[in-house]
């Protein structure tokens, strides 16, 4: 029973997991390893889910900390992450659309690497993963407001490097 219902969130929510970490990291080498780990750890957990939250909320807040973990032991080491120019897009992005707008895409993903953990991810979150307010708050163990303020900050950064490359990058995007 446990086994089948971790399988079955597993084939729902492979791709948003996935997504998530990978915005998060900017590394597809890791995000395999992480997203196993993602469902390993609700798998360990399953008796202990209480049900308050929807278990997406729940897989994601699970995928927050093994992110954070993984920035972590990256500033310690000092590794910097490498961005390949080809990614798998699933939805909600239109991939015809990024195809035609590589330049757009790279210098998003290198912009969203560039933020703050905090910022990076409630702008993941809401802009990428299309979460609402609220499912943010319950994945991250915040306010409502402290994730608007968040967001607002992040967006104003992300505006702000636009701006100092030339602008053009986030009209259509964010």
């Amino acid at each position: 029973m446990k086994e089948q219902q971790v399988m079955q969130w597993y084939e729902l929510y492979y791709k948003d997991i996935y997504r998530f970490i990978f915005y998060m990291l900017g590394d597809r080498e890791c995000c395999e390893d992480f997203v196993h780990d993602t469902f390993l750890r609700a798998y360990m957990a399953f008796d202990r889910f209480e049900h308050r939250s929807n278990i997406k909320t729940w897989l994601f807040s699970i995928a927050k900390h093994i992110v954070m973990d993984e920035i972590r032991r990256r500033k310690r080491r000092k590794v910097l992450s490498l961005f390949s120019s080809e990614h798998d897009f699933a939805s909600p992005f239109n991939v015809e659309e990024y195809i035609e707008n590589k330049e757009t895409i790279e210098f998003m993903l290198e912009a969203i690497q560039k933020l703050k953990p905090d910022y990076r991810l409630v702008i993941t979150l809401k802009k990428i993963e299309e979460c609402s307010t609220k499912e943010i708050a319950e994945i991250l163990g915040w306010s409502e407001t402290k994730i608007r303020k968040t967001l607002s900050r992040g967006l104003t950064t992300l505006k702000k490097m636009n701006a100092m490359e030339g602008g053009g990058h986030f009209e259509q995007t964010f």
